[in-house]
C-alpha cells in the first residue's frame, strides 16, 4: 500500500498540492505537541489555515490522515533499510548487517518527529499494523542473499515468519526507546540491536 491509497482523491494542480502538504505539515506539528488525543480535524485545518471541506476532500477522518502519515513513515524506513542492506558486501556478518539496520531506523525516526508519536499506534491499528508486517517481509527479502552466506537453517518461509515476529517485537521496543530519556535510550538500543543478533543467531545451522 501506497499513503496515497488512503486518500478518496490526489492533489494534482500546485495550488491543491501547496494546502495538501500545509495540512501534513500541521498534521504532523499537531501530532507531536498534542499527541494522538490532540489530533483532531479541527486543529489540523487550523493550524494550516485552510477549510475543514479541504481536509474532508482527501481524508474520510482523522484514521484515515493517521493511516497516511504512519504508512509514509513505514515507506520510507523500509527504503532506509534496503539500502543499508545494499551497501553491504555480499560476505557481510549478520552480526554487522542487523545492528546496522536497527541503527537506520533508529536514525528515522530520531529525526521524524511525527514517526516518534506514532510509533505506540503501529500495533493497534489494524491498516499500520499491515503495512508494518509487510515491511517485515520486505526486509526479509532483501536479506534473502545472505541467507546461504549466514547458513541459515530451514526455509525462506521460517527466515520470512522469523522477521515477521522479530518486527513486532521491535515496535514496541522501539516504542519504548522513544519515550525515554537520552541516556536510558542509548542504553535500550544497545540491548535491542544485542538482542537482534542472538535471535536471529538462532537460525544459523551448527556448523
Amino acid at each position: 500500500m501506497k499513503p496515497e491509497d488512503v486518500l478518496l482523491v490526489r492533489p494534482q494542480q500546485e495550488r491543491a498540492l501547496v494546502k495538501f502538504r500545509k495540512m501534513v505539515e500541521a498534521g504532523t506539528e499537531t501530532l507531536v505537541e498534542l499527541g494522538i488525543a490532540g489530533l483532531t480535524t479541527d486543529a489540523i485545518v487550523a493550524r494550516a489555515g485552510v477549510n475543514i471541506s479541504t481536509f474532508y476532500k482527501y481524508f474520510p477522518n482523522r484514521e484515515a490522515f493517521i493511516c497516511y502519515l504512519g504508512i509514509k513513515f513505514i515507506e520510507q524506513q523500509t527504503e532506509s533499510i534496503r539500502k543499508v542492506i545494499a551497501s553491504m558486501p555480499p560476505d557481510a556478518p549478520l552480526e554487522r548487517v542487523i545492528p546496522a539496520m536497527i541503527e537506520s531506523s533508529v536514525e528515522d525516526w530520531s529525526t521524524n518527529r511525527g514517526a516518534r508519536a506514532l510509533q505506540g499506534i503501529f500495533v493497534l491499528n489494524p491498516v499500520l499494523y499491515a503495512e508494518y508486517s509487510q515491511s517485515s517481509q520486505d526486509v526479509a527479502e532483501a536479506l534473502r542473499p545472505f541467507m546461504a552466506v549466514w547458513n541459515i537453517k530451514g526455509s525462506f518461509a521460517d527466515w520470512q515468519r522469523m522477521h515477521s515476529v522479530f518486527g513486532d517485537c521491535a515496535i514496541v521496543l522501539f516504542d519504548r526507546a522513544v519515550k525515554a530519556e537520552p541516556a536510558e535510550q542509548v542504553r535500550l538500543i544497545a540491548e535491542l540491536k544485542a538482542l537482534a543478533v542472538a535471535y536471529f543467531k538462532t537460525a544459523v545451522a551448527p556448523s
